[in-house]
């Protein structure tokens, strides 16, 4: 017999498309096209003998065949039916008959395992109604399929499909939040910042919260680092679950704290009457990194400058803050900080005077930073997750079962 789908209305016709049946221990005793255009395929198993159920005798001696019918993967577009010759065994020792195993399919499934596997991979990166419209399955079956599909893939990683288990402890660990419902429900992210990998997303952001999954890892004092932005929250949290890991402030964040109130000096001199209409939409030319500026954009940014005094004054402050991140050591960076933060004090605008608070209250986690020079510890990984998060949340129109929106974070798809 051939162990062949075909194509062709006729298995024995030489025209048409032949590809292997590819399933173990299953040889083919028939196969035709149905007129709906369903390939029909019935097979049974190669071996004439089973082990008993009960005795664990190995017995020869049939006693019935029943068919059982079983979904397969598609071939070209055509559904495929297995017709699965099941044969029931009688056991002379124990004298009791048993089925023999299903190793394609698995017991009481009525689909090859190999269908069940190419459905969960879709419904990865593709919304579980539409994979269960496309195979003509119900929801609950796609998501069954979804979910053995990530849990095989997490446990290799040594997660699981639930928030309870114990988690792998990173050298490295990143810690931030998401809005689910910006105002109202967040979530906490924890990535492996050195095998950049999502450890857990945990629901909430309080400290108790926070710290109920920081206690889960299986060796908390195998932290060396955590980088988050400067939450008091995240920092009690470290504190008290991880009290031998460094705290490092993450420096985007830094940035974009002294960032935001230069946009503030901007907006107090855009509300005046001499700068309204000469501010209006080039706020960019003061908040963009100064080499991402155009030469055409550099001269409008200089010619805005003489205008504004007191604005070329906060940029300035921010583009020293940037260049002491990108030229400072563990040596310099403590001197090069107060050097700044005196020049602030002097010189700054009072918004920018105001935003020195975050750098006397966290002034310890700001300098850690460089500690681990060369390696640039920062929070882009987890800033990056949870832009895909925010990018399935869109496609998902707002994931209301919380439990899918994890575990697609966790199999880390976009």
């Amino acid at each position: 017999m051939p162990t062949q789908h075909s194509t062709g209305e006729n298995a024995n016709q030489e025209q048409g498309i032949v590809v292997p049946l590819e399933l173990a221990g299953l040889r083919i005793l028939k196969q035709e096209v149905q007129t709906d255009g369903r390939i029909r395929v019935e097979v049974i198993a190669t071996t004439e003998r089973a082990t008993c159920a009960h005795c664990g005798a190995v017995c020869v001696k049939q006693h019935d065949v029943r068919k059982r019918s079983k979904r397969d993967v598609p071939l070209r577009g055509h559904r495929v039916e297995l017709v699965l010759y099941k044969r029931r065994f009688w056991c002379i020792r124990c004298h009791k008959a048993f089925t023999e195993s299903d190793s394609a399919c698995g017991r009481r499934k009525r689909t090859t395992v190999r269908l069940r596997e190419e459905i969960g991979k879709l419904a990865c990166t593709r919304p579980i109604a539409h994979v269960a419209s496309d195979y003509q399955v119900g929801p609950r079956f796609v998501q069954g399929c979804l979910e053995a599909v990530a849990s095989s893939q997490l446990a290799t990683r040594g997660l699981s499909l639930e928030e309870s288990g114990p988690l792998p402890t990173p050298r490295f660990l990143g810690i931030d939040e998401f809005a689910r419902r910006k105002g109202h429900r967040y979530d906490t992210i924890l990535c492996d910042l050195d095998a950049r990998k999502v450890l857990e997303v945990s629901a909430g952001r309080k400290k108790e919260e926070v710290a109920s999954v920081l206690e889960r890892l299986t060796n908390c004092d195998g932290v060396e680092a955590v980088s988050m932005d400067m939450s008091i929250t995240f920092r009690e949290a470290v504190q008290l679950c991880l009290p031998r890991a460094r705290m490092v402030a993450d420096h985007f964040h830094v940035i974009q704290h002294v960032g935001k109130a230069v946009n503030k000096v901007i907006g107090r001199w855009a509300k005046k009457g001499e700068g309204k209409q000469v501010l209006d939409g080039q706020r960019h030319l003061f908040l963009r990194n100064k080499e991402n500026l155009s030469a055409e954009e550099e001269q409008s940014r200089a010619t805005l400058a003489l205008a504004f005094p007191e604005i070329a004054i906060a940029w300035q402050l921010k583009e020293d803050l940037r260049t002491w991140y990108a030229t400072a050591s563990a040596a310099t960076a403590a001197a090069g900080l107060d050097m700044w933060i005196a020049t602030v004090k002097r010189y700054g605008p009072a918004e920018l005077r105001k935003a020195l608070s975050a750098f006397r209250d966290w002034r310890r986690e700001i300098l850690a930073f460089f500690d681990f020079l060369p390696t640039r510890l920062s929070n882009g990984f987890v800033e990056g997750k949870n832009n895909r998060t925010k990018a399935l949340m869109r496609q998902g129109y707002g994931y209301r079962n919380r439990r899918h929106l994890r575990l697609r974070i966790l199999l880390e798809v976009a």
